[in-house]
């Protein structure tokens, strides 16, 4: 998706309300899957750790571009926050922390109501300013001209905090041991924040000048928001409200207040796929006509945040599974023109950049390849590298998506009966195996009702002959492979051209599926309320995936419901060394039970009695699943992991 091709729609999101004539249903999330996932997977390798206190000098300087998705540890004490590229939009640089109604877990705080209530919060590590360290140690001194700044957006592409919401900026006294009130914003829409002050990100510059409350070594900082629930009868509705983005939080000295740019050259935006019509297809199918599946070009937005004009270059690697370079495409050097004039308004974008290289074919089920983009520039005193290289992963494996695998928001239909139809199209005719979705969380359960999964033929670009119905399914959630829920089909099922997957609801409750607003797969998602068959009226994706391919190995039938009595992690994920370990709570009782590994088509691999440590340098590069099997009978959730060298 290009970058104004973005500004567009999601403008057009920006003013529609939370539900659409009592048909499509768009909602917040209750919980926030990637954090869930994170915090599972490190809390079961024992490496979950919380930030330390350790004192800070001047300059603290955060624009959240690093990796990971909460705070870095050594800036920051806590951990509530989420730091990503999803949720703001048209951030200053690649990366905000976005503060909303969700914990550290990814869930609804406990305490959360409709009528306000302290949500997330970010909290610096200590700070001196009591002395300036360097060759010549000194006090510091209200000469010595600090300011705080940062810039912050209300609701970016997600729910707009209302007017009783607000984030809250804190500075702490240590001598009185109190947190004084510096600044504060009372919540509102993004379109009503950008025609007020003309901007996306306004930038916030507050001098400290008071050397008797805050010039000691235990000064300190802090946002956090309030936040209030949806009053809303729906329970299936309900979800994640109220979010700010913050970024570029800067504390220096020798500032003044029009110190409102910076010398950075950096992305702006993730970096894309490249393929032109899906986020992700089938090895298989895109090896029957690569051309027409990859796209002419990309959009690579890089905003200069500087005043002055400078020369810089632009180039994007591409590296196979193993590691191995494959392609350079050098952009060669030129001029970026400011991004910012005393506001954050207007885009430089670098020249779109051609897709000049084709992915070499193979035999192989799947594929991985890395795409790096990098910029370099010839500004001294850039200080700030972690945004000046993006990454994507280029996955050809078994499956299509038209989603990132980020959910934004939730997507749901009433009334009862009303029918939701998801359009792809084949290169070549394949067995399907599968639908993949992903359902976020409700409080309470709400959305767990019946509906029948459906596949059609295409009539004329509406679904027409049911080629495959299952009936009375309900949304199962996350488990331990990935994000998305495998519903496998009892009955093989020979596809071509262009089809339909989506349900049947039996009742008007928002079945609350995944919905992906930083893509665009609006003219393929179809509904049908009243009898005839419409495209729908947002912009977005959905977060459906049809599994094509070879038979999938056992692990795609098992639900969460079945329990994960013998949890087990296996660790370094990906692996790129010789050896997966595997560590499980329950290492005692497991002296008859055997280690049991499928490739990502469902192929045995490996089959050996337990042992914690296994030698995987003869596999080679891509994603295996591994199962614990007693008597043929598996033990708990199997797991997924990644083999990279």
């Amino acid at each position: 998706m290009m970058a104004m091709n973005k500004k567009y729609f999601i403008l057009i999101l920006l003013f529609i309300p939370v539900f659409l004539s009592a048909q499509e249903i768009i909602t917040g999330l209750s919980t926030n899957p990637t954090i869930g996932e994170y915090i599972k997977n490190h809390k079961a390798n024992g490496i979950e750790k919380t930030g330390k206190s350790v004192y800070k000098t001047l300059p603290f300087i955060d624009d959240f571009s690093g990796s990971g998705i909460f705070p870095d540890s050594s800036l920051w004490t806590n951990k509530n926050v989420f730091i990503n590229s999803n949720y703001p939009y048209l951030p200053p640089t690649v990366g905000v922390a976005t503060f909303d109604a969700l914990n550290d877990t990814g869930a609804l705080y406990t305490d959360a109501n409709a009528y306000g209530f302290v949500a997330d919060s970010l909290t610096s590590q200590p700070i001196r300013l009591d002395s300036v360290f360097g060759s010549s140690p000194a006090s510091l001194k209200i000469k010595d001209s600090i300011y705080f700044s940062f810039l912050y957006q209300p609701q970016g592409i997600g729910n707009a905090p209302e007017k009783d919401d607000s984030l809250v900026l804190e500075f702490y006294a240590p001598l009185l041991g109190k947190w004084k009130r510096v600044w504060a914003s009372e919540g509102t829409t993004l379109a009503a924040f950008h025609s007020k002050f003309g901007v996306w990100f306004k930038q916030v510059m507050i001098p400290i000048k008071d050397s008797t409350t805050y010039f000691h070594k235990d000064f300190r900082f802090r946002f956090y928001n309030y936040a209030s629930l949806t009053n809303n009868s729906q329970p299936t509705w309900a979800g994640n409200v109220d979010q700010w983005h913050i970024d570029y939080v800067f504390l220096g000295k020798g500032r003044n207040k029009a110190d409102s740019v910076y010398k950075d050259i950096a992305f702006v935006q993730p970096a894309p796929s490249f393929l032109k019509n899906y986020y992700a297809m089938p090895w298989k199918q895109f090896l029957v006509n690569p051309s027409a599946e990859l796209k002419d070009n990309i959009s690579m937005t890089i905003s200069n945040l500087d005043t002055v004009t400078y020369n810089m270059s632009y180039k994007y690697d591409i590296f196979d599974a193993s590691g191995s370079i494959l392609h350079t495409y050098n952009g060669g050097s030129f001029n970026i023109e400011p991004y910012v004039t005393m506001g954050y308004q207007t885009y430089q974008p670098h020249a779109q950049p051609p897709v000049d290289y084709t992915f070499p074919s193979s035999t192989t089920d799947s594929a991985l390849f890395v795409i790096t983009h990098t910029v370099k520039e010839g500004i001294l005193g850039d200080s700030r590298r972690s945004n000046d290289t993006v990454s994507f992963n280029q996955k050809f494996y078994n499956y299509y998506a038209y989603d990132d695998g980020s959910p934004e928001a939730g997507y749901g239909l009433t009334p009862a009966h009303a029918k939701l139809a998801y359009r792809f199209k084949l290169n070549q005719s394949d067995t399907i195996r599968a639908v993949r979705m992903f359902f976020n969380q409700t409080y309470n359960n709400s959305s767990q009702r019946y509906f029948n999964l459906m596949i059609w033929a295409d009539d004329n670009q509406k679904p027409g002959t049911v080629l495959y119905k299952v009936k009375s399914l309900k949304p199962q959630y996350e488990d331990s492979i990935n994000k998305f829920y495998n519903y496998k089909l009892d009955t093989v099922l020979v596809l071509s051209g262009t089809f339909y997957i989506g349900w049947e609801q039996l009742d008007d409750s928002n079945l609350n599926l995944g919905y992906d607003r930083n893509s665009n797969a609006q003219a393929n998602i179809l509904f049908n309320t009243a009898g005839n068959w419409l495209t729908s009226g947002y912009t977005g994706a959905l977060m459906i995936r049809p599994v094509f391919g070879n038979v999938l190995p056992p692990v795609a039938s098992i639900s969460n419901n079945e329990g994960d009595a013998y949890h087990f992690v296996v660790y370094p994920n990906p692996v790129n060394s010789d050896i997966l370990k595997i560590k499980s709570i329950e290492m005692s009782e497991l002296s008859d039970v055997s280690t049991v590994i499928y490739n990502i088509y469902g192929r045995k691999v490996f089959n050996a009695p337990f042992s914690t440590e296994i030698n995987v340098s003869g596999f080679t590069a891509g994603v295996y699943f591994i199962q614990l099997t007693l008597n043929n009978k598996t033990l708990g959730i199997p797991r997924k992991f990644m083999i990279i060298k």
